[in-house]
C-alpha cells in the first residue's frame, strides 16, 4: 500500500514538473524568438543598402516597432499579479498533501496577498482555487491539532478504550501530509507497540 502511494507520488510530481518545463520552455523559446527578430531586423537596417526614406527601412523599424511591442506586452502580463497568483497557486496546490502546514501558510498568506490586489472581475477567476486551497489548509491543520489531542489522551482509560482512539488517531494520520505524517511516525509505532503487547 505505501509502496504504491508513493509510485502514484513520484508520477505526479514528474508530470507538474514536465508542466513547469513546458512552460519555462514557452517562455525561453518565445524571448528567443524576439531576440533573433530584433537581431536580424537591427543588422538589415545597418546594411548599406538600406537608404533612408527607402520604403525597406520603414518596414524594418515597423518591424522592429511591433517587436517590441510584443516584448512589452509579454513583459507585462508574465509579472502581473494574476499571473504571478496562477505560477503560485501551481506550486502550492500539489505541495498541500506532502509538505508542512508551516511552509504551506506562509506560502498561502502570499497568494492571497496577490489574490487580494486582483480587480473584482479577476478574482472570480481564482476565487474557487484559493478558497478551495485555504479549505484544504484548515483541514489539515485541524486534523492535526486533533491527532495531538489524541496522543496526549492515549494512555487514558481501559485497553480497548486505548485501542478505540488509537484506531481513531490512526484514522486522522492517514489523512495528513507525508512530511507531517513523518513527524508523528515515531509516536504512532510506539503507540501501536504498547497496545499490541496490551500495557
Amino acid at each position: 500500500m505505501l509502496k504504491k502511494w508513493l509510485v502514484i507520488m513520484k508520477k505526479s510530481k514528474a508530470s507538474e514538473y514536465e508542466i513547469h518545463k513546458k512552460g519555462s520552455y514557452v517562455s525561453i523559446v518565445l524571448l528567443i524568438l524576439i531576440a533573433l527578430t530584433l537581431g536580424v531586423v537591427i543588422y538589415l537596417l545597418f546594411q548599406p543598402g538600406a537608404e533612408e526614406g527607402s520604403s525597406m527601412r520603414t518596414l524594418l523599424l515597423s518591424i522592429i516597432g511591433v517587436t517590441v511591442f510584443v516584448l512589452v506586452l509579454y513583459v507585462v502580463w508574465e509579472f502581473s499579479a494574476a499571473n504571478r497568483l496562477r505560477r503560485m497557486l501551481k506550486k502550492i496546490e500539489p505541495m498541500v498533501s506532502s509538505e508542512p502546514m508551516d511552509e504551506i501558510k506562509k506560502l498561502y498568506l502570499k497568494a492571497y496577498n496577490l489574490y487580494m490586489k486582483l480587480s473584482e472581475k479577476k478574482k472570480q477567476n481564482f476565487y474557487s482555487r484559493v478558497n478551495s486551497l485555504r479549505e484544504s489548509l484548515e483541514e489539515h491543520l485541524q486534523n492535526e491539532k486533533k491527532l495531538e489531542r489524541l496522543l496526549q489522551d492515549t494512555e487514558k482509560g481501559s485497553i480497548s478504550d486505548q485501542k478505540k482512539k488509537y484506531f481513531d488517531l490512526y484514522a486522522i494520520y492517514e489523512k495528513l501530509p507525508q512530511k507531517v505524517q513523518n513527524k508523528y511516525y515515531p509516536q504512532i509505532v510506539q503507540l501501536r507497540d504498547r497496545l499490541e503487547r496490551g500495557k
